[in-house]
């Protein structure tokens, strides 16, 4: 499963490259067209004709990067999807815990009473950056 999930993440992370770069090649574009048609005031119906065809691009290659900007009512697969964000969160959590005091050692069990004293001192708004 994990080479599967790392090509489709890989596929997903080419495809917001390439919206990114065409954006910026697009915006490029942009700017010299303008400029060139205020330059040029006899042909800037023409210099400002491919605009709008390269905003449409530009909203293709978006939607095929990133999907429509819904929160996922519309994909088939939103049951699956949801159970594979609890699945992260939950491992997220797992990672933050912190292990039995008894599996500590003296220092680590000092770094975190210091810790403490400093959450303490932060939450009674004394303290500042630590």
């Amino acid at each position: 499963m994990e080479p599967e999930l790392r090509e489709e993440a890989e596929k997903r992370v080419k495809a917001k490259v390439a919206f990114y770069q065409t954006a910026l090649i697009f915006s490029g574009v942009i700017v010299v067209l303008l400029m060139l048609s205020f330059y040029l005031p006899g042909a800037a119906i023409w210099l400002r004709l491919p605009i709008p065809i390269l905003l449409v691009v530009l909203g293709v290659v978006f939607l095929s990067a990133f999907g429509l900007p819904v929160n996922g009512k519309f994909t088939d697969n939103w049951r699956e999807d949801e159970v594979a964000k609890e699945i992260d969160k939950l491992r997220r959590r797992r990672k933050v815990q912190l292990p039995p005091m008894e599996d500590l050692s003296e220092t680590e069990i000092l770094e975190l009473k210091e810790l403490e004293r400093l959450q303490n001192k932060w939450d009674d708004g004394e303290g500042g950056y630590v």
